[in-house]
Order: structure tokens, then sequence, then C-alpha cells
């Protein structure tokens, strides 16, 4: 029923597109929500945008700041869009990084914890549209008091976030490096070849989801590999999609939860600290 209802999408996106997005998305009606809050609660700035829009978004400092400029870190949501468990794993990261760390509302103004509408919300968000607010952040960054001049730039998304950031790098910010939990990968090798900086994948064995299951993590090392674009791409065993929930799961040292925060953070810092 549900690939049904999400067939008119073929009006916007082509036939097979629409019909493999929409067997992706059942497999989230599975999924426990994560739970939803007023997006103004969990923004605490407003970034400029073109058209006289403002991005909501939550912008984390390292509670013990650094001894030297921050770089900058994008955290993407996954289908939820922005959340009290994407707020607390930039908090999370900041603090770890010593990075500004932003949590951009993708969705321009929507949250939810409804299966049906997040299923709508990732399929009928373009690219396009995403890799333009986050120019606009990016720009916003960069005006930030104790921001780097040049300020070396990471993307981290989860799920939808992750397809997401790999698109962006991609197509506008080749230096950026690129951290994907178990979002859809890039797999043209002329698209990934556009990339001067690293690559980090992490996927659950057990993900069932063509678009980001063990295969599709095998496809996406291989392909940046043939690109030689520096990659480090780990499937984890005993898992499945969206494994990492919230960060608690780090703070009880669960596994491999645990094992995928080392794996991420430790990429980075080695990117930031160039």
């Amino acid at each position: 029923m549900l690939i049904i209802a999400l067939l008119p999408l073929a009006r916007s996106i082509a036939l097979p597109a629409a019909v493999s997005r929409a067997v992706w998305a059942s497999h989230h009606l599975f999924e426990r929500p994560l739970q939803s809050a007023v997006l103004e609660d969990l923004a605490n700035v407003k970034v400029p945008a073109e058209e006289d829009r403002e991005i909501l978004a939550f912008a984390a400092r390292p509670k013990a700041p650094p001894g030297g400029a921050l770089p900058v870190l994008l955290v993407l949501h996954e289908f939820w869009g922005l959340s009290g468990s994407i707020v607390d794993k930039a908090q999370g990261l900041a603090d770890e990084l010593g990075c500004l760390c932003i949590a951009p509302d993708c969705f321009r103004g929507e949250t939810t914890d409804f299966v049906p509408k997040a299923i709508w919300l990732a399929l009928s968000t373009p690219q396009q549209r995403v890799n333009a607010d986050l120019a606009a952040v990016l720009r916003w960054a960069a005006s930030q008091d104790g921001v780097a001049e040049n300020f070396p730039v990471g993307v981290l998304g989860f799920c939808f976030g992750g397809g997401k950031a790999i698109g962006f790098t991609t197509t506008m910010r080749p230096d950026a490096a690129t951290v994907v939990f178990y979002g859809e990968p890039v797999l043209k090798v002329e698209a990934l070849a556009a990339l001067s900086a690293p690559v980090c994948g992490i996927y659950g064995a057990e993900d069932p989801q063509p678009t980001t299951n063990r295969a599709a993590a095998a496809r996406f090392r291989s392909a940046l590999a043939e690109a030689g674009v520096e990659h480090d791409v780990t499937c984890y065993e005993g898992v499945g999609h969206a494994f990492w929930k919230d960060m608690g799961q780090i703070e009880r040292r669960e596994t491999p939860q645990i094992a995928a925060w080392r794996q991420s953070t430790t990429f980075l810092r080695t990117f930031f600290d160039g």
C-alpha cells in the first residue's frame, strides 16, 4: 500500500527511481520514530538565506573552548527532520572534536514522528535545495567568532542526511570531509573523483535496504577506490539500519555504536588537524 501511495512522485521523479525509493521507504515503517519536538524549541540560530528566508539550525560550540580556531562540522538529520537526538549528537561532536557544529533544518520548517510524512519529506526534498541551504550555512559560519579563516569543513549525515552529505560534497564542496552514516552513497566514479577530501562510510551488515546494505557499502568502497579517494568504509556486524540512535549509547559504550563513534570522530579529527 505504501508503494502505491508514493507512486504519484513519478510525476517529478523518473518512474523506476520513484519505485526504488518507495521500496526503500517502506522499510522505515518498522522503525521506532525518534521523539519529535517543535523546531523553534530545538533551533538556537536563524541563518540568513536567499529570497529573504531564514534557515533554522542548532549550533553547538565545545563546552571546553579549544586552544585554536574552530573548524566547522555540518550534521544532517534523518528523514524525521531536526530532532532532539540530532541536537544531542551535534553537541557531543562539538565537545569531542573542538569544532563549531551546525545541524540545519534541511526540510525548511518541517519535522515529524509520523512515518508516512517523514518518507514524503525525504522523497520530495531535492539535492539542489539542500545544497543551497548548506552553502548559506557555511557562509554564516565564516562570520562567527573563533572560526578559522579558510576553515576546514566536515559534513556528516545520517540516513537521508548521509545521502545528502555525499551529494553536497561531490557537487559543491569537494574539499570537505564526508561522513556517511547508513546513507545512500554516490557510486558514479566520475562524481567521486571530484573529491579532494576523504570519505568515511558507516553501515550495518543487517540493513535490508538495497541502497544501504552490505552490498551497497562494498560498492561504495570499490567506487571510492577506483576514483582514487581516500576512504574508510566499514560495515558493522549484528546491526541494521540507523543503529546509532542517541548519545546515551555512546555514554554506555554500547557495541558497535561506540566503535562507529570512534571511527567517525578519529576520521574527522585527523582531517581537521591537517
